[in-house]
This record gives C-alpha cells, structure tokens and sequence, in this order.
C-alpha cells in the first residue's frame, strides 16, 4: 500500500480508536453513572485494553524474536510514564480521574504525616518521644482551614490550643507596635504554644497572610495524652525545669520578674506532676452585674442601647471581658471586623491615617466601637490604641448573630441601623463606595436580609464565580494528553512495519477509551470544570490521537524491526501502567471482587475480534 494511503489509514485508525473519548464526555449530559457502573465499564475496558496489548503487541513480539527490545520498551515506557503523571499530577492533573485522585491524595496523607512529625521533633518537650506516641498527637490534632486576613485567635484571648502550620502563612502581630506584623511563619513553624504552656492570655494576635491549612492542638487533647504517657510527662516537665524560652515570653510578654516567672512555670510544672494534666486557662470571671450597668450607660450603637432588661441580662452574660495596658492597638485599620468592643475604663484612641492626628477620636467608658465595620461586614477604618490601661466587653460576631437568632427585636433594629446616615456616610467615606452604590447596598442588604443575620459588603457585590485555576485545568488535560500517547504510538509503529492493524486492537483500544473518558469526565466536572471544557479535551485528544498515529507511521517507516519493536514496547509498558495505576484500582474500590469477572469479560470480548481478522 502507498505511504500516502498509510499515513491515511493510520489517521482512520486513530481516530476510530479514539472517537468514544468524546463519546463517554457526552455520555455524562445524559447518565449520570453510579460507582457500580463505572466500576463494571472500567473493568471491562481494562480486560480489552489487556488483550490488545497482550495479543497484538507482545505475543507478535516473541514470534518475531523481538522479546528483548520489546520488554526493554515497556520497562522505559512505564517509567517515563510515572514520571510524567507524578510531575504532572503535583500541578492539579490529579484530579482527571477518581483513582489518580485517591492515590495522589494517599500520598499527601503520608507526606503530611511526616511533616507533622517533623515539626513536633523541633519543640523541645517533643523531640524525645517515640514516633508511635507522636503518631497519637496527629490523630488527636483538628485539621482546620482559614481564609487570607482571617484572625485565627486574637491578643489578651484565654489560649488553650496552639497551632502547627501544614500549608500557607501566618502573621504575627505585635499590639505595642500597633500590630504590626513581626514575624511571619511557614508550612511546619508551629505557633501559640508560649500562651499554651504557660497558661497566660495570648500576646499576640495571629492572622492568615494567604489562605492556610493549620493541625490544632488543644489542652484537652494534651491531657488525655499525658495521662497516659508518662514519658510525654516527664519531658514536659523537663521544658519547665530547663528551657529558658518560657521565662523571657512571661518576662518580656507578660511583664513579670525573674522570680515571678520561676514560680509561675514551678507551680505549672507541680499541677502536671500532682494531677498528670496541665490547668486549663479560664476566661476571667464574669461580673455579669458590672457588664450589665456597663451595657446600660452604653452609647455610640442604637442596636444595644436602652434594651429591655431581660434582654440586657441576655446580652450582657454573652460578652466577655478583657484588659490590656496603655499603648496596645485593639485592632488595626484595613483587619476584618470579627467583634464588637464596649468599653469599660480607660481611654482608647482611633488613629484615622486619613486625618490629622489632633483630629483623632477619643473614646469614653461606655462607648462602643468598631460598629460600623462589624455591621457591614467590612474592615475596619481605624486603629484602636489604649491610650491609657484598659478594660473593655467583647462580643464575638458568631454569639452576636446567635443572639439575633434569638431576639426578634435586635433584627428589627439591625434593619432600622442600616437606613442610618451615618451608616451610609460610612460607607462612602471608609469603604469608598459611590453615593448611588452605597444605597444600592443598603436596600439590597434590608430586602434580603433574614433574621439571625448580618448583611456583608461581599454578598451585595459578589466576586466572580470560582472557576478551577489555569494551571490545574492545563495540568489536567496534559495528564489526559499523556494517557492517549502510548495508543497513537502503538498504532504508528504497527502500520510503519507493513502490518495490518487487527479489529481486536482497534476494539481494546475502543472499549477501553469510553469508561475511562466516562468515569474521568463526570470526576471532572465534581471538580468544577464546565463541561464545554471537558468535551473540548477529550475532542481534542481524538484529534491528536489520529494525528499520532499518522505522523508515527511517517516518521517509522524504514526503521529496523528491532526499533519498532521498541518503539511498540515504550506504548505498551505505558498502557499496561495506566491498567494497573488507574483503571483497575479505581475499578475495585468501587465495583468489590466482581472485578475479576468482569475484567475477564473484556478480555474475551476484544480477543472475539480476532474472528473477524
């Protein structure tokens, strides 16, 4: 046959081969498939995908006294094709396929576990234990996951938890550099521990720089352990005895002598030796009395003011106190507005980086502060500085939205607070919102607005849906490229050498492409990727398939039968990794022993072609 007329039928070939790619894409607008169904689909295409190569490739190859190139190709062409999916996968091509999937995310299972051990080996009361008791810290630490700017605790808060990093960055804020960002700390840096163990109020405040995945550790946890663990005890008590860190935090943190810290860290260290746990830190008592009548002289918030007592009783036994000596930022301008603050006593200054600072406001006791920011959901205008040592009320966002759940006269006045000039002023002036976009806001805010809710600046003017980044989606149909290759490869290199291409190929080749275009196209489209995008890779798969195949034909003909035996064995070691990494794990988790059954069914069915030869 002409090399014309070849090349042609090498396109043909690919291309038939190839077109239930689509095929399966197009299946999912129609059927959504159940795991058994995947599962049975796919294990009858793997068994095709066996015979093709089984009998049309490697059984040809022994007859031919070829096996040695052949079996050489195969080892080169399934080691190629691992370092490319491992490559590929690490960029998001992963998510193409349920089983790559689970195997890429079985692997970050284990590097996460090293990592968390890792990062433990660097605390000093850590590093002596065995792995099987650091083992135990993972299964107990609470995988939490925050958004950039998000607070992950707050200065003078009660700390019984500290924090290891997995992925991301995390501030930390200095209040008497008017927080200030003073250190910033990775994947592996852990933080919160010096307030955790010496049982004293955070110094600090901690805020997500981008967003981050952290292990939570709290003291309920570590008593359980060290209740059990004698040897975690013993080093722990070893830390207070011997490090000196603890010490200069309490001294220079918390403002204590020499001797105050030693007798601070000697009586922890005699509570955990007298009832095998440390002391959880409390908030402080609550005055609910002293927070009521400061509730009642309250002014500078129309949605507390002049409550009902009972629901000033209410209200006020769900605020907490706190305190923090003269020149501590409370919060800082551009932060998110997580709480409502009253104070108590004390002077409190708001720097404006708008205004001059003889123009700065000066706040009383029993005025509230950061209102308008926590309302609208906002950031805050402002820097809150004690000017003076402090005592102030806060009120968390969450208690104060569960308060709303419970009091229908608060949602009234949060709707009656929005149509306030002074909340629109403070949109157009600190949020920058144009005049016309301000009302807009306001009016979208009080029509939608449910109760036991507060309205957000992000909700009225939404972000751009979520769409999967371009780098994961390119990653993905590399991925999908790298699966078709070997095929196009296989189909060139038989028709380069004169041979005929059997029915029972192009029908492994068939039956194998439409489950895993099928099971990889509905996993795609979990991941959020249209499925305009989902077709469009698997079209342009076919398409290149055929090409492969036609240009592979081109580029062989004239090669030594040993080449093409190599050439053949690369395609083929590829495909029989893809079987045994992809379709038939994925297959068994979700179809169970029946597998076998219906893998062999495949086989037969491919192999029945051979009839037709």
């Amino acid at each position: 046959m002409p090399i014309d007329n070849l090349m042609l039928l090498a396109l043909i070939i690919g291309l038939v081969s190839a077109v239930s790619l689509p095929l399966g894409a197009l299946t999912t607008l129609i059927w959504t498939p159940q795991d058994r169904a995947i599962a049975w689909l796919m294990a009858f295409g793997a068994g095709a995908l066996l015979s093709a190569v089984t009998i049309d490739l490697f059984a040809p190859s022994l007859s031919n006294g070829l096996f040695l190139e052949t079996a050489t190709g195969a080892f080169l062409g399934s080691a190629f094709y691992l370092s490319l999916n491992t490559l590929l996968n690490q960029q998001g091509g992963f998510l193409r396929k349920t089983a790559t999937t689970i195997q890429y995310l079985r692997g970050k299972q284990t590097e996460q576990r090293m990592q968390f051990q890792a990062s433990l080996n660097r605390l000093p009361f850590f590093n002596r234990l065995p792995d099987d008791d650091k083992e135990l810290f993972l299964q107990q630490a609470v995988r939490r996951r925050v958004k950039q700017g998000e607070m992950v605790f707050h200065h003078s808060d009660a700390q019984n938890r500290f924090f290891i990093i997995q992925q991301g960055t995390i501030k930390l804020r200095d209040p008497s550099l008017e927080l200030k960002t003073f250190m910033e700390l990775n994947a592996g840096d852990t933080f919160g521990r010096m307030a955790f163990f010496t049982n004293r109020n955070n110094a600090t405040l901690a805020q997500a720089a981008t967003d981050a995945v952290l292990w939570e550790i709290n003291k309920d946890q570590l008593n359980r352990l060290l209740k059990s663990r004698p040897a975690l005890r013993e080093s722990l008590c070893r830390y207070y005895d011997e490090d000196t860190e603890l010490r200069h935090y309490l001294q220079t943190r918390h403002q204590m002598t020499e001797a105050e810290s030693r007798a601070h860290l000697a009586e922890l260290r005699s509570t955990l030796q007298s009832q095998q746990t440390l002391p959880l830190h409390p908030p402080p008592p609550k005055d609910l009395a002293r927070s009521q009548r400061c509730l009642q002289k309250a002014r500078r918030f129309s949605v507390l003011a002049n409550l009902p007592e009972e629901i000033q009783g209410l209200v006020a036994s769900r605020m907490t106190e706190h305190t923090l000596p003269a020149g501590q930022a409370i919060f800082k301008n551009k932060s998110p507005a997580e709480r409502l603050y009253l104070l108590e006593a004390g002077e409190v200054e708001l720097v404006d980086p708008k205004k001059k600072r003889q123009d700065f406001e000066r706040l009383k006791p029993g005025d509230f502060f950061g209102v308008m920011a926590f309302v609208v959901g906002g950031e805050h205008a402002t820097t809150a500085i004690t000017r003076t040592d402090c005592r102030f009320w806060v009120i968390e966002k969450d208690t104060f939205i569960q308060l709303l759940n419970q009091i229908d006269l608060l949602n009234a006045r949060v709707r009656d607070f929005l149509r306030t000039d002074d909340l629109s002023q403070y949109l157009t002036q600190e949020q920058q919102l144009k005049q016309l976009q301000a009302q807009k806001w306001v009016n979208h805010s009080i029509k939608h607005l449910l109760p036991g809710q507060l309205p957000t600046l992000a909700e009225a003017f939404p972000s751009a849906r979520h769409t999967m980044p371009k780098a994961a989606y390119f990653a993905i149909w590399l991925g999908i490229l790298l699966d078709g290759i070997p095929e196009s490869m296989m189909i060139g290199a038989h028709l380069s050498q004169g041979e005929m291409i059997s029915m029972s190929l192009i029908a492994g080749l068939f039956l194998s492409n439409y489950p895993e275009a099928l099971s990889s196209s509905a996993s795609m489209r979990d991941q959020g990727i249209a499925f305009h995008r989902v077709l469009a890779a698997w079209t342009l798969l076919m398409l290149l398939t055929g090409l492969g195949a036609a240009l592979g034909q081109v580029l062989l003909t004239g090669t030594a039968p040993a080449v093409a035996a190599l050439i053949s064995g690369i395609a083929a070691g590829a495909m029989l990794t893809v079987i045994a990494e992809t379709m038939l794990p994925e297959a068994y988790s979700k179809g169970g022993s029946i597998i076998g059954m219906v893998t062999l069914l495949g086989f037969i069915a491919a192999m029945s072609f051979k009839l037709f030869d």
